[in-house]
């Protein structure tokens, strides 16, 4: 109970900013460009069979992102958690991060998921990519998912080494779509390590695709 007060009340609190703080004050001028709550909650229902559409997603303004929040709270919308966790991070509203940290917190410590919960957590990493780009704290955040140990929970045949092997691909794919500096040294960081050749391979790819110059820390 302890964990899902405290929960709530973050949800509260980045509500409140989103709505009523400086960036939702800079955003209101420009209110035309922006999504309105309804064509927000649109966006993340619907089916895309192409992916959600970037430049739409980006037009998620503060009272958008605040409904966003709350849906991705809210257990009865986890059906459509993971496009809330990829709009969020697409158009990076201030309090995103914190959103999507207090989501991931509350996985269950073990059991089996349902398909609603496992597709946003594999979404999870992508939406940090995207983030990364407005909020560099999001490139930590990948790293410390590349680094976390393997999920206690199952998926049907998902589990344990493979479920982290999973994340850790995506994580590393995240970075490398991401195009930040700080990415670029945080795989270049992974280049070091004493990896399997297959996940070796990855971040190598992944960072020779970015468009970052080498920071001439890797041979």
């Amino acid at each position: 109970m302890r964990v899902v007060g405290a929960t709530v009340a973050l949800v509260l609190a980045l509500v409140g900013s989103l709505v009523d703080g400086p960036a939702a004050v800079a955003q209101t001028a420009a209110s035309p460009l922006w999504l309105t709550v309804e064509e927000t909650e649109s966006l993340v229902r619907r089916i895309d069979y192409e992916g959600m559409p970037r430049a739409e997603a980006e037009r998620i303004g503060p009272a958008g992102a605040a409904r966003l929040v709350e849906m991705l709270a809210d257990p009865a919308e986890r059906t459509h958690h993971a496009r809330v966790l990829l709009a969020l991070g697409t158009c990076g509203a201030p309090g995103a991060l914190e959103a999507i940290r207090a989501w991931a917190a509350s996985a269950p410590r073990a059991g089996e998921l349902d398909r609603a919960r496992f597709r946003a957590w594999q979404m999870l990493p992508h939406a940090l990519g995207r983030l990364a780009s407005h909020d560099p704290r999001a490139v930590e955040e990948l790293v410390a998912r590349f680094d976390a140990g393997p999920p206690a929970w199952t998926f049907r045949h998902f589990r344990g080494n493979r479920l982290q092997r999973l994340e850790r691909r995506a994580a590393v794919s995240a970075l490398g779509e991401s195009d930040r500096p700080e990415a670029a040294r945080a795989l270049e960081g992974l280049m070091r390590r004493g990896l399997d050749p297959e996940l070796a391979d990855h971040v190598r790819a992944a960072r020779a695709a970015m468009a970052v110059p080498t920071t001439g820390g890797t041979r």
